[in-house]
């Protein structure tokens, strides 16, 4: 028994020793291709456990090659071995989401595993409500999730995602105003409504696309005498109605 435990424990250090090597190859991104490709393979197709494979797999999307051939080709074989694990990998992605910068590859691989509901609650959960305006990753990261939601209908999400509205980066604030708009949902004018005053030229972009949404949509202004001779902006007024038309 004790030399079968022996022999057990010595396979085990192997595997142990092995799978920090690999784990050191993938985060190195001078590592020599061959060596950092065979580190890959080793994770994506050998390692039986998710739980020793996802956690540094996940590490191959925090860099880019220069040589994009070869840099799309190891980012696809760690997502091949990420999504071989099926629904055990969901959450090493979810927690991953929260932590990286870098969301592209691990948004696919939430993709491939057919789970677009899933994709949507860990995006939003990745968004960072506190102020990191002097965080230019977190902000980068918030504009790109929000980009990222534009594709899907979250109305019960337009309160929070109205938060960013004021965020003090315009792209983010545009991205916010954006998403919003998408929705299918009047709920989202009232949170918008607030800009058609605005003249401001940090919200210039953002302005425009809530005067086009009103147009789009027909909706009413509340209170058009708040506007000089009804105009709202260059060629913009409310009419009759209260809605507003665009004019020559």
């Amino acid at each position: 028994m004790a030399l079968f435990d022996g022999i057990k424990e010595y396979f085990a250090s192997r595997k142990t020793k092995r799978l920090d090597r690999a784990g050191k190859l993938i985060r190195n991104a001078k590592a020599i291709r061959e060596d950092r490709w065979a580190a890959l393979e080793f994770l994506a197709r050998d390692v039986k456990e998710a739980d020793q494979a996802i956690p540094l797999l996940l590490y191959r999307f925090e860099y880019s090659l220069e040589h994009g051939i070869n840099d799309t080709r190891e980012k696809e074989l760690a997502q091949e071995g990420i999504v071989r694990f099926g629904e055990a990998g969901v959450p090493f992605l979810q927690d991953w989401l929260k932590k990286t910068s870098r969301i592209a590859w691990p948004i696919k691989c939430l993709k491939s595993l057919g789970k677009e509901s899933l994709v949507v609650d860990a995006l939003q959960a990745a968004l960072d409500y506190n102020d990191v305006a002097f965080d230019q990753q977190a902000v980068d990261k918030n504009y790109d999730i929000l980009c990222y939601l534009r594709e899907y209908q979250i109305p019960d999400s337009i309160d929070k995602i109205a938060h960013f509205l004021k965020d003090p980066d315009e792209r983010v604030r545009f991205a916010a105003a954006e998403l919003l708009i998408a929705q299918k949902s009047d709920a989202i004018k009232p949170k918008i409504s607030l800009f058609l005053k605005d003249d401001s030229s940090e919200n210039r972009r953002l302005r425009q696309a809530v005067i086009q949404a009103y147009v789009d949509r027909a909706w009413t202004v509340d209170n058009p005498q708040e506007f000089t001779d009804g105009y709202i902006a260059d060629g913009v007024r409310v009419n009759s109605r209260g809605m507003l038309e665009v004019r020559a």
